[in-house]
């Protein structure tokens, strides 16, 4: 395991990630098999779909959107609080991290070292005998998730190495690159989405593969937050209303989605089950030996209005000032599932995105359909004001309750220009540090202002 956990470490350093040539992943309950390689696990179909399941397993990974990719901005943010004992924790809650801090190393590096299991399906697939149909749907699964971290990556820290291409060993200099520009970034995953999203399957064989696997529905899911990001408000507007009028996907009661997984609310969301716990559940639980790392803050709990549902089905006041997390609430078997994806999003997103382009009649609607699921109030009416700036307010507020603890308030509020006065930081602070182990093996890795 030393070998493994080193080679691991120095391919997260390098900006890539070494481990992707192994097909090995607690999902497949197998031993890892890093030094395993490529040419020996893409030889035919089983081992290609082996590939493509511990790619999601790594997805799904604690390092990754499986806890920490998450749980960084949202403690960074006004949501999370910290209660427990690690000053790594901590220093995030303060707003004092640093280039140091080992929970944002631990995303960097699961990042890359999930891009690198994406690249190598990406790169290997096409030389195995298999039929074509099944060829696409892997490279458009890996295109999805190649573009999934890259867009993490970028939203945290900005400028960052864009890797699309499989690292292998031995290292040499090659290998130590530098960091692209945010915009050359953003325009790759627009490129692997777009490709995705033509290999894509609408669906899966099963409910739970439809939900848990990228299909067509997840690439222009996902394609509409970027463009959002990006400020490229028609196509945002144009991707969510493809995916809203997709039959697969609707508004479910509040507490069935949270309580329970893969609902028709469910884009894409990542499972875990007895032998594959979601540790986000542990970290923030109370109970039955949780930890209690985290709690909500009293502000978000306050942010609720009388009658919302969602504060019941997100947040209990378990002792005066005492606020837990109460959408990840299965402490026992771990089971709750991750949600990194979802229709209410799209709402959201076609709503914002109307606003910015004038269309505040149609954003009223949007965020009505949200808010008549939030109240269940099917006679609720939503007029938003027509300034753009008042308008964004009240969309933002509703993020905000709508995506608690899923990880989407730091991105909201640094995307809008609204994290310095909402989290009280200096506009540096906005990207995260490069981790400086990372800068420490590659002399190329610049680093973020102030850092």
């Amino acid at each position: 395991m030393k070998n493994i956990f080193n080679k691991r470490l120095l391919g997260s350093l390098l900006g890539v990630a070494m481990i992707a040539s192994s097909c090995s992943d607690d999902l497949l309950n197998l031993e890892p098999v890093d030094s395993l390689s490529s040419n020996a696990v893409f030889v035919n179909q089983q081992g290609a779909n082996a590939a493509v399941l511990g790619m999601y397993g790594g997805l799904a990974d604690g390092d990754n959107l499986g806890f920490r990719m998450n749980v960084v901005g949202d403690i960074a943010s006004n949501d999370v609080s910290h209660t427990g004992s690690f000053n790594t924790w901590r220093d995030l809650d303060l707003k004092n991290w640093d280039a140091v801090n080992g929970e944002i190393g631990a995303i960097w590096a699961s990042a890359y070292n999930s891009i690198n299991r994406a690249n190598n399906i990406i790169a290997q697939v096409d030389g195995i005998d298999m039929a074509q149909a099944l060829k696409d749907q892997y490279k458009g699964e890996a295109l999805f998730v190649r573009a999934l971290n890259h867009f993490n990556l970028a939203n945290y820290f900005g400028d960052v190495p864009l890797i699309t291409t499989p690292t292998a060993a031995p290292i040499d200099d090659s290998y130590f690159v530098s960091r692209d520009p945010k915009t050359t970034v953003y325009t790759q995953i627009i490129s692997d989405l777009n490709a995705a999203i033509g290999f894509l399957p609408v669906s899966y064989a099963t409910n739970n593969d439809t939900r848990h696997r990228a299909t067509r529905g997840a690439a222009q899911a996902l394609l509409a937050k970027v463009y959002l990001y990006d400020e490229n408000y028609a196509q945002a507007e144009t991707l969510a209303s493809e995916v809203i009028s997709n039959s697969l996907y609707s508004l479910v009661p509040f507490e069935s989605m949270v309580a329970g997984k893969g609902t028709q609310e469910a884009i894409f969301e990542l499972f875990f089950d007895a032998n594959n716990q979601n540790p986000v559940t542990w970290w923030y639980g109370r109970d039955n030996g949780g930890r209690f790392e985290f709690g909500a803050t009293e502000d978000l709990w306050n942010s609720f209005e009388a009658g919302d549902l969602r504060r019941q089905s997100s947040i209990r006041e378990e002792a005066p000032g005492v606020f837990v997390n109460f959408k990840y609430r299965d402490n026992t078997t771990g089971t709750d599932g991750v949600h990194i994806l979802r229709i209410a999003d799209m709402y959201l997103t076609r709503a914002e995105a109307r606003i910015k382009t004038g269309n505040f009649l149609g954003a009223s609607q949007d965020i009505q359909s949200v808010r008549r699921r939030a109240f269940n109030d099917n006679t609720l009416v939503v007029v938003l004001p027509t300034n753009e700036e008042a308008a964004m307010d009240v969309l933002l507020d509703e993020r905000r309750l709508e995506f608690a603890f899923e990880g989407h308030r730091w991105h909201d509020m640094v995307r809008t220009g609204r994290a310095e006065d909402e989290f009280g930081i200096p506009s540096w602070r906005t990207l995260m540090p490069i981790p400086l182990n990372a800068r420490d093996v590659n002399p190329n890795l610049t680093q973020n202002p102030n850092y």
